[in-house]
């Protein structure tokens, strides 16, 4: 595979400036590359794909050698939300979190692949290939670990306080590259990513003059950035910069319990005789349960006529935040009050619910794994479902990433 020099640099934090220690990395990042290539490892996957890997090993690579703490951010928080530093993988003895790991490669580079590729779910963690290619990888790095100079450019992007105002503009500067280019963060973001290239190319198209679409292009940047969650674990930039800065874990749950009951919820327990959930297989169901059970009354044209098209509902309540209605899932989900549920679709198909961006409401889905209602499903690689059960609320944050985070 080619990898050039803007591709190197592009992704280095001091961008487009040149450090002393460039010229090393890169060529540690040709070395990878062409070992890489040498074995023949996912030759049916795109060269980007290919180039991606290679690059977040080496931003990886250059992280852990300068312990910059992107890398330490996220297996401390992973700890924090799981109870472990890595997703999937069980550490063994020769696990040491400030330092370089052979699964810490392992999981990056299963991470990239799987953030670019055309379907979410089909790629295993444990891949026999990913594995072969982690211990390559390992070998070479660990070789030059101990003499590899420090990037000190890795270190200055950290070397910032963050109440100190007179550092806002570094501070933006910063959140701009682990949002757009750092080698953990932008692979899960690439869906918002290609949102923004797409509005972007239109602004520009409306503009006869550079200089007249420069200030949308750069409202466009900072929405952008601002306004989705990013990384493995679907955080805000802003909780990412805490983490890495000062050390400020983010909360894993929202603290729900002043918040006053809302009246869909007190009509939604009333109509169910207390319960939380409800099932129905067709609109007209729903319909006829939120006119007369729910008493929102006749609607002539229907409340949800734009879900008409649709079948097998759930309707979900929360104290604090009322109700919610998802469509098209309800066969997949285990409960005794379900007519709609298919065991068999469940199996075959029902990952897709954590998957497809958007597919179910993340409150729903959360309350289903939670409570043991998806205990059917299976991932394609994973026949037994132990993978999918014990990551489902990681894999929710990597493949929902804004839909995971609604705030």
């Amino acid at each position: 595979m080619d990898i050039s020099v803007k591709d190197y640099m592009s992704m280095q934090p001091n961008y487009p400036k040149v450090a002393d220690s460039d010229k090393y990395y890169l060529q540690m990042t040709l070395r990878l590359a062409e070992a890489f290539d040498r074995t023949g490892l996912f030759a049916n996957i795109d060269e980007s794909t290919r180039r991606n890997v290679v690059l977040a090993i080496i931003g990886y690579y250059q992280d852990v050698v300068s312990d910059c703490g992107i890398w330490r951010s996220f297996i401390t928080i992973h700890k924090q939300f799981y109870g472990s530093p890595l997703p999937f993988y069980t550490p063994d003895d020769n696990y040491c979190e400030s330092e370089l790991n052979r699964d810490d490669i392992r999981f990056i580079i299963w991470y990239v692949l799987e953030c670019h590729s055309t379907e979410y779910g089909l790629l295993s963690p444990f891949n026999a290939d990913i594995l072969e290619l982690a211990n390559l990888f390992f070998r070479i790095l660990d070789e030059e670990y101990l003499k590899a100079p420090n990037p000190m450019e890795y270190v200055m992007a950290m070397d910032v306080e963050l109440d100190n105002l007179g550092q806002a503009q570094t501070i933006f500067e910063l959140s701009s590259w682990l949002f757009w280019n750092s080698y953990l963060m932008r692979h899960a973001a690439r869906g918002a990513i290609e949102e923004a290239h797409s509005e972007a190319r239109e602004i520009i198209a409306r503009h006869a003059k550079p200089a007249d679409a420069a200030p949308k292009l750069s409202d466009l940047n900072d929405r952008v950035m601002l306004s989705n969650p990013t990384g493995p674990l679907a955080l805000t930039v802003g909780e990412w910069i805490k983490a890495i800065v000062d050390g400020v874990l983010p909360e894993q749950h929202e603290d729900l319990s002043n918040a006053a009951t809302h009246k869909f919820y007190v009509q939604l327990h009333k109509a169910t005789q207390g319960k939380d959930i409800a099932f129905f297989d067709s609109y007209d169901a729903l319909e006829a349960f939120l006119s007369d059970d729910m008493q929102w009354g006749q609607c002539a044209e229907g409340h949800l006529p734009h879900l008409r098209h649709a079948d097998n509902f759930v309707v979900f309540g929360t104290r604090a935040k009322g109700i919610l209605i998802a469509q098209n899932v309800a066969q997949y989900i285990k409960h005794p009050d379900n007519c709609a549920y298919d065991a068999a679709l469940a199996a075959s198909e029902g990952y897709q619910m954590l998957t497809t961006r958007g597919a179910c409401p993340i409150d729903l889905l959360k309350h289903a794994f939670s409570n043991g209602l998806l205990s059917d499903l299976r991932l394609p690689y994973d026949p037994d479902g132990n993978i999918l059960n014990d990551n489902w609320d990681f894999l929710a944050r990597l493949y929902q990433q804004r839909y995971y985070r609604p705030d």
